[in-house]
């Protein structure tokens, strides 16, 4: 057997002595490690040899140490990273300030009112109306009706001599006074000028206006009047 194996074992945290194959120790509790002789053992016995108050469990002991103290060392410098970073990323400064609110654009007002192209018809001066009752008249052609005759002259004497009794009876109120010619009449003598009053559509619509025609030509009378 080797030098190692004669030795007895300890535990490594207090040092106890543990028999081989132990998977506990007794005293502490601890998980014992099996089957472990290596160079870590071979260099924890010979420091043993050496130094009275050292055993096999010191350089196992001293190796956990180291590498829970590096543990600790990173998980330190990974923590005041991730702080760093945080710090970074959380930038702090003053309010942000929004734009200002761009001003709307208004259509700038007309200067000149705006021109029409409405056209403005042209104005047109209606025809007066006739005379309700005027004071000369024809006999419509080919009209049939009645009348007044006021004076019937022979034409021997001429036409001046109608037109005069036919202003007469203007002048003396009568409208509608007019001259007929008899000899184109077939109700009518002829050879005459017929000075009358008024057309009308039939003998009680000319009887009607009789009286006033009489106070001017007392023989007034009225007449059908057939072309």
């Amino acid at each position: 057997m080797s030098e190692i194996e004669r030795e007895p074992q300890l535990c490594p945290r207090c040092s106890a002595t543990v028999e081989p194959g132990q998977e506990y120790c007794l005293e502490c509790g601890l998980r014992l490690p099996q089957n472990r002789v290596g160079a870590l053992e071979r260099a924890s016995a010979g420091v043993a040899r050496r130094q009275a108050w050292a055993g096999t469990w010191f350089l196992p002991a001293l190796l956990g140490l180291a590498i829970a103290v590096l543990g600790t060392g990173a998980a330190i410098a990974i923590s005041s990273n991730g702080e760093e970073a945080a710090a970074v990323s959380t930038a702090t400064g003053g309010s942000l300030t929004a734009p200002p609110t761009t001003p709307t654009l208004t259509a700038p007002e007309p200067t000149t009112a705006p021109v029409s192209t409405a056209t403005t018809p042209p104005t047109t001066t209606a025809p007066k109306p006739p005379p309700v009752n005027p004071a000369k008249i024809t006999w419509p052609t080919g009209r049939r009706g009645w009348t007044i005759v006021l004076l019937s002259l022979p034409q021997a004497g001429g036409r001046a001599a109608a037109d005069d009794k036919a202003d007469a009876a203007r002048k003396a109120g009568l409208r509608r006074v007019g001259i007929l010619d008899s000899s184109r009449y077939a109700s009518l003598h002829p050879g005459y000028f017929v000075i009358f009053q008024g057309v009308y559509e039939s003998e009680p619509d000319a009887a009607s206006s009789l009286q006033r025609a009489r106070a001017v030509f007392p023989a007034a009378y009225q007449r059908a009047i057939v072309p």
